[in-house]
């Protein structure tokens, strides 16, 4: 674990309030897909810390980045007024949500913001061309809020080993390549017939982790050491 000063070189703005954070690595820094990294900002005379998922993979050179939704949090007005060209503090590497190959079956559940730590993995396996088989159910209310669509669509071609499945949970209308509805039983046993197989990795808000984790177990009676969770606290 390392402790940085690193400088800020961009902000993206996604939809519905995310915002991507990227900074300049002056050396290498080792870290595993699907950690996170512990950012110090000073809120009114004191530091405060808060952990974020790294979004981009190890294998994206000379930078890092996390992506937030932000909130009406003390710490969140902090990250909006964040200056481009401006030092500011972390540390990292941090958190056991990693898959680099390890398994040679796994699957992810993730909804929202949720999607970062796998986003990381899933350029990892691209450009480390890992031949596990990995299938993604990556729910949204509405198309804009499956921030990395686009992102993940370009890495499953890439890679015939992956497999993407999107699904919207608040959405009037027919979307082209998403399905509708919550991930449950059902979705997962249509799309992952081989689930009894693979690991999961679930990552989300904590109920939406609790209700994944109880589903996996009670319903599908996938074993609690193939599930792997982490959850997403909003602040």
């Amino acid at each position: 674990m390392e402790d940085l000063k690193l400088v800020l070189t961009g902000i993206v703005t996604h939809c519905c309030d995310v915002k991507t954070f990227r900074f300049r690595l002056k050396k290498e820094v080792t870290f595993k897909p699907g950690q996170y990294l512990i950012l110090t900002l000073n809120i009114s005379g004191k530091d405060t810390l808060k952990a974020f998922s790294i979004s981009s993979s190890p294998t994206e050179k000379g930078f890092i980045q996390f992506t937030k939704k932000l909130t009406n949090s003390d710490f969140s007005n902090a990250l909006n007024k964040l200056i481009i060209g401006e030092e500011y503090s972390m540390r990292l590497p941090m958190g056991k949500f990693i898959f680099d190959g390890q398994f040679p079956k796994a699957a992810f559940l993730s909804g929202g913001i949720g999607i970062t730590p796998i986003r990381s993995i899933f350029q990892y396996a691209v450009d480390k061309q890992l031949s596990s088989s990995l299938v993604l159910l990556y729910s949204g209310r509405t198309p804009e809020y499956l921030i990395f669509k686009n992102d993940f669509s370009l890495m499953s071609e890439k890679n015939k080993n992956l497999k993407v499945v999107y699904t919207l949970t608040n959405c009037d209308q027919i979307v082209a390549d998403c399905r509708v509805g919550y991930i449950d039983e059902e979705m997962v046993k249509t799309e992952i017939p081989d689930h009894k197989e693979r690991v999961f990795f679930i990552c989300g808000p904590p109920g939406m982790v609790d209700g994944m984790r109880a589903m996996l177990l009670n319903k599908l009676s996938i074993p609690p050491g193939q599930i792997i969770t982490e959850d997403f606290l909003g602040y």
